[in-house]
């Protein structure tokens, strides 16, 4: 009854989602199922995240205490501190040092760390000896539902994740043996998962199961979902719920760190991670070497702020930051940018399951990495062959990615995008398939005073591609060009000005055919249609 019940709800996903696309100012009827949940882009900057109210454990503060302004100023929680001790020992040698003088709010043996709370930061620092690091306790969230500002003419995803990914078979035992663990608000069980969850709960559950936050259980979806409208990557994984956010979605970074290291010692071998901050913490970053020695890859979420930064822990070394396009390959105004972004994957209407037995569309980097998190499962598991550990699948997977952009990687979309398809079909020989990657307007130029179209030409066979041509379409004519020789994963673009005048609305495609009367082994991406939309509209 529960499955059938899911199945009516994924009904209305569908119908809810395009009812928001086509009149996005309507509001939802009261108690409406399922909702559309939007991660939004915050206002542009640069600057570290701002902190409510100092939050402030420890019972009321005495007159003489002393704002934390160094915390304050960070972004930081105040009358807070994480001391990292070389060993147990020292840590143990400062708890006897202090005594009474403060509080422990907790501790992370393996990680050598406690967590403190005080009043005054000048006595907690006498109570140091000089070889303890001290670490601020940032805070760290789940982007709260509202409408993610995707840029005008973004494409919806919908129930196409397997098909964008190049999925064409049965996909139901990917993910077997893999432990996956997802750091967030917790996973619920629903009929859309077939896979066993284990729950890790750093956070407790509320006593209302209806009001716990579904964004674990969506994130969850994109790896186990089971069912055609809301399809999961790498079914057959198992799921480690690690709940470290409570059910407004917050955390903080000693949470982070603490779920990271119970993520590993119960066994995990990729962790996903769709929560941010912009304060860089020294426990996290030793909580991510601590993966990293356990053999563990943390893929992670770089934020829907809209800015050029990347937030932790994505930006940390050794995680894979991954960012958001839309179901064309565009990346989206929200996705946040950087040197750190590795790749980036579908996140922007995409069908989900939600808590209570419904189905989402939901929208953000959050998802675009659980994505990534399911394909490294996927080639994980591959059947006929030796198992790949972490490292290795997500090399495979990295050495096929579908570019988008700039010609190879950029700050934008990192490397490019998975295709699961190309990783799985890498060594067979005879693959011929031109693409059209991308294609975008220039801006004008001195030398184009009309601006330019490019189009980014990619090469996802296994055999050098010679006198491709490429047609390129406006309504003021076609023009034709001819790209030589291409090899085998390479990129080109080809760029033609623009004859009339830029204005909102123009159309343009692009579209390549092979030659030689070779046959193109997916069709699909040999030619698109777009709109040009002014940057002003974005």
């Amino acid at each position: 009854m529960r499955r059938r019940h899911f199945f009516i709800a994924l009904g209305f996903a569908v119908t809810a989602w395009l009812g928001y696309r086509i009149a996005d100012t309507a509001a939802p009827r009261e108690n409406a199922k399922p909702k559309v949940v939007n991660e939004p882009a915050a206002p542009r900057r640069t600057v570290i995240l701002d902190e409510p109210a100092p939050r402030f454990r420890s019972g009321e503060r005495p007159t003489t205490y002393r704002r934390d302004d160094e915390a304050a100023e960070a972004g930081a929680l105040s009358g807070q501190r994480v001391l990292i001790f070389k060993d147990q020992d020292a840590l143990e040698a400062f708890l006897k040092r202090a005594g009474e003088g403060i509080r422990v709010m907790g501790r992370l043996d393996k990680l050598n760390a406690l967590h403190v709370g005080f009043l005054n930061h000048d006595e907690l620092a006498a109570l140091l000896d000089g070889e303890e690091e001290e670490s601020m306790v940032f805070p760290v969230d789940v982007p709260t539902p509202g409408n993610a500002t995707a840029q005008a003419g973004a494409l919806a995803l919908n129930d196409g994740l397997l098909e964008w990914l190049g999925i064409t078979q049965d996909n139901a035992k990917w993910g077997e043996g893999v432990r996956i663990a997802v750091l967030d608000t917790g996973v619920a069980n629903s009929p859309a998962f077939l896979s066993s969850i284990t729950s890790i709960n750093l956070v407790a559950l509320s006593g209302n199961a209806a009001d716990q936050n579904g964004h674990g259980t969506a994130v969850a979806s994109m790896i186990i979902g089971q069912n055609p409208l809301t399809p999961g990557v790498a079914p057959g994984s198992s799921i480690i719920s690690v709940r470290i956010a409570d059910d407004l979605g917050q955390s903080d970074s000693v949470k982070l760190a603490q779920g990271i290291v119970s993520a590993v010692d119960a066994g995990a071998n990729l962790i996903n991670i769709s929560m941010g901050s912009f304060g860089d913490s020294a426990l996290v970053r030793n909580a991510i070497q601590y993966a990293i020695d356990s053999g563990a890859l943390i893929i992670a979420a770089s934020g829907n702020n809209g800015v050029d930064q990347v937030t932790y822990p994505a930006a940390n070394p050794g995680v894979i930051a991954v960012g958001a396009v839309d179901a064309l390959g565009n990346h989206l105004a929200f996705s946040n940018s950087g040197t750190e972004l590795a790749i980036s994957a579908p996140g922007f209407g995409i069908n989900a399951a939600w808590t209570n037995d419904q189905a989402a569309s939901v929208s953000g980097t959050s998802f675009s990495s659980p994505i990534v998190t399911g394909a490294i499962a996927a080639l994980m598991s591959r059947p006929g062959e030796k198992r790949l550990t972490p490292a290795q699948a997500w090399s495979l997977l990295s050495s096929y990615l579908n570019d988008s952009g700039d010609a190879g990687a950029d700050v934008a979309v990192g490397a490019g995008m998975p295709d699961l398809g190309r990783a799985l079909t890498g060594e067979t020989r005879g693959v011929y398939d031109a693409a059209v990657a991308s294609q975008r307007i220039l801006p004008p130029s001195p030398g184009n005073p009309n601006g330019q179209i490019e189009v980014l030409v990619q090469n996802r066979g296994t055999e050098t591609l010679v006198n491709t041509r490429v047609q390129i379409t406006t309504s003021s004519g076609v023009v034709k060009s001819n790209i030589t020789t291409l090899p085998a994963k390479g990129v080109t673009t080809v760029r033609i000005p623009i004859s009339g005048k830029l204005v909102d609305g123009l159309q343009y495609g692009s579209q390549v055919t092979l030659s030689g009367g070779q046959n193109d082994s997916k069709p699909s991406n040999d030619k698109r249609v777009e709109v040009y939309v002014p940057p002003t509209r974005k």
